[in-house]
């Protein structure tokens, strides 16, 4: 194949993958906004997070307790696996190999922002806070308690993919709510597993959440600013 042939099937490929290179959100400093309200949310969490469990984190553990069979074990395992290790190296590498032979910089840069900036704020305050874990977990999870760093993937991850590959408009609806009901079974997996706490899981989905919202506003503003100044330029 001629190299000729090979950058008419690559630009085939590329104008197949859905999502706008630069235009994430309808409104990017509104996304910013919200991203900050969030960010400060878990922040205040983390600082009035109690060391020992509240009454309703205890109930929900027991409940956990209550209801555990093999399948619900081995679906929480899934996730377990899909939150650490290759299971979660596969779920970062493939859409950023997506996004680079589709040559979407601003949108890769947008996805390996968010990816690191969400484990690094995890691990500080993890370390700061220093919140046991419950006891008995059924898998061996390293590190305190709050927040969930399994949340925190799960809620940038789903956030990032949907605005970097879908476009803008109405039928975001439908991976909205997927991206919902995949966060919070990543949630429900983590204290289903006894392996943190629900006030955990519940700041980790709104860490990643909000590092998502804020890169990807962010990443768009700059890059609406750079086509502006370039137009201006020409």
């Amino acid at each position: 194949m001629t190299a000729a042939q090979w950058a008419r099937r690559l630009k085939r490929v590329q104008s197949r993958i859905p999502g706008d290179p630069r235009r994430f959100l309808a409104d990017p400093r509104r996304a910013l906004v919200l991203g900050l309200v969030l960010l400060a949310f878990f922040l205040l969490l983390a600082f009035v997070v109690p060391q020992a469990p509240l009454e309703l984190e205890q109930r929900w553990n027991e409940w956990m307790t209550d209801i555990a069979t093999l399948v619900l074990k081995d679906i929480a395992l899934v996730f377990n696996a899909l939150g650490r290790g290759v299971g979660r190296a596969l779920l970062i590498a493939v859409p950023a190999a997506v996004l680079f032979v589709a040559r979407r910089r601003w949108s890769l840069a947008a996805f390996a922002l968010t990816e690191a900036l969400t484990p690094v704020i995890s691990s500080i305050t993890k370390a700061l806070v220093d919140r046991p874990r419950p006891p008995a977990p059924l898998v061996h999870p390293s590190g305190a308690s709050f927040p969930s760093g399994h949340s925190a993937f799960a809620g940038a991850t789903a956030v990032a993919v949907i605005l970097l590959f879908t476009h803008v408009g109405p039928r975001r609806r439908m991976w909205w709510s997927l991206a919902v009901f995949v966060t919070a079974a990543m949630a429900w997996s983590r204290t289903y597993l006894h392996a943190h706490w629900l006030l955990d899981v519940t700041a980790g989905a709104i860490l990643g959440v909000g590092v998502a919202l804020i890169v990807c506003g962010g990443v768009q503003v700059l890059a609406t600013r750079r086509s502006v100044g370039a137009s201006g330029a020409g």
